[in-house]
């Protein structure tokens, strides 16, 4: 029983080593199509890290309601976000604040009240994500005396709803990429499955059955779809090494992120994993449409 799987790899293996040029047309083609989904990949994997980091460097504003007790509501959002950096902010303080904050232009605020603006209580919630943050801003918008709450994410709010319509979009381009690619390669490789159609009647006319013969097909799909992937799986990693560093430079939220999490390890592996589904499908479609000729 062993020696059927080796003796399909072997039969693999020399057909590939028989057609150097069909064999490097098909596998550069899987690596192009993998190499353009994986760019796609982790663009919008960037994308959501990036986002999660911007989402934890913002402050949790939660506005008071005239009358509410500044103390009392402070110590509520103290308990509901344990372990965070919570400050009561008066109106006079807030306002002081906002004059700071404008510089030059702070002198507008001159003769402004002091209960212009509510009281308010900052929440800093660092490494918070974006899905936490409205979370806990439901929580303190239910809590008795909040007028408000502000998380300061509505530019965020955009980029996330941009990162799923992308999502959904990169969804369906990489699944019809994948399905234009093996059929491309298919047509490639129905030229190895004809220049040794005599090799595969004689198999058929001595009793070998379809799987026997459309095996090392398969087989050589397959190894090529690894190797398209490997190869697209190294250049994403090489491109990792020469521009994270500079947009670490340029960005300063992606400085927060740890080492190595530009790439998730998940799509190096997944670019393999898809290169021999595309190499399966595309020797599989090649194959099979001949078998059924024959």
């Amino acid at each position: 029983m062993m020696r059927r799987p080796v003796e399909a790899f072997r039969r693999a293996f020399t057909a590939m080593a028989r057609s150097p040029y069909l064999t490097l047309t098909g596998t550069a083609t899987i690596y192009v199509a993998l190499l353009s989904m994986g760019l796609v990949a982790a663009a919008l994997g960037a994308g959501e890290r990036l986002l999660h980091a911007w989402a934890g460097e913002v402050k949790l504003s939660v506005y008071l309601a005239p009358g509410a007790d500044l103390a009392q509501t402070g110590s509520a959002v103290a308990a509901l976000a344990p372990g965070r950096s919570v400050e009561s902010i008066p109106s006079a303080e807030g306002l002081r604040r906002l004059a700071q904050g404008l510089g030059e232009e702070g002198r507008l605020l001159d003769g402004v009240g002091p209960d212009a603006i509510p009281d308010c209580v900052e929440v800093a919630v660092p490494g918070i994500g974006l899905d936490q943050a409205r979370a806990l801003s439901s929580q303190l918008r239910s809590l008795p005396g909040v007028a408000d709450v502000d998380y300061g994410t509505a530019w965020l709010e955009r980029l996330d709803t941009i990162l799923r319509r992308a999502r959904a979009a990169g969804l369906a381009l990489l699944v019809g990429l994948g399905l234009a690619t093996a059929v491309l390669v298919s047509n490639t490789l129905r030229l190895a499955v004809y220049a040794r159609r005599e090799e595969i009647e004689i198999m058929k006319l001595v009793g070998a059955t379809n799987a026997f013969v459309a095996a090392p097909f398969l087989l050589e799909g397959a190894l090529q779809g690894v190797l398209s992937g490997g190869l697209a799986a190294g250049t994403l990693l090489a491109l990792q090494a020469a521009l994270l560093p500079r947009l670490t430079a340029l960005l300063g939220p992606l400085a927060a992120l740890p080492p190595g999490a530009g790439l998730a390890l998940a799509l190096p592996l997944g670019l393999v994993a898809g290169g021999a589904a595309i190499g399966l499908l595309a020797s599989g479609l090649s194959i099979l449409r001949f078998l059924r000729r024959a």
